[in-house]
């Protein structure tokens, strides 16, 4: 499957598996690029929304994970998305908590392009709607 994704791709074909998980994760050896491959056709539509989210902040020159440019994705290989990425490489120190709230708070100014639509966060998932809509009992 990452030899013909790669084919397809015009890409070298040799890499190493990083995770297998949700997605299969490869480094390739010839580039500094991940290749992601999803479980199924089904995961499609997600794979284009990955790819029109991480082109978004490029765009605005933000620093975030980026997909190759230069390679129309997702590919479609064998029922699976395959989409490209950029290898970031860890170095230096771990951002701190007061530069990841900067970090976010950049983000969150940037104005979403037309046509690219996110969900809204909740950072309490389903509990928000409880919290807020349910009673407390008296003791």
């Amino acid at each position: 499957m990452m030899a013909a994704a790669c084919r397809t791709a015009g890409l070298d074909g040799g890499g190493e598996l990083i995770r297998l998980g949700e997605n299969a994760l490869f480094r390739l050896a010839s580039l500094p690029v991940i290749m992601r491959i999803a479980r199924s056709v089904e995961h499609l539509a997600a794979a284009r929304k990955e790819v029109a989210v991480s082109r978004w902040p490029a765009s605005e020159g933000f620093p975030a994970a980026r997909v190759v440019e230069d390679l129309e994705q997702p590919l479609v290989v064998d029922g699976h998305p395959v989409t490209f990425w950029h290898l970031i490489v860890e170095e230096g120190r771990p951002a701190t908590y007061g530069e990841l709230g900067g970090v976010l708070r950049d983000l969150r100014a940037l104005a979403l392009p037309d046509g690219l639509e996110l969900p809204r966060y909740s950072a309490f998932g389903l509990s928000d709607s409880s919290a807020l809509h349910g009673s407390i009992p008296r003791r």
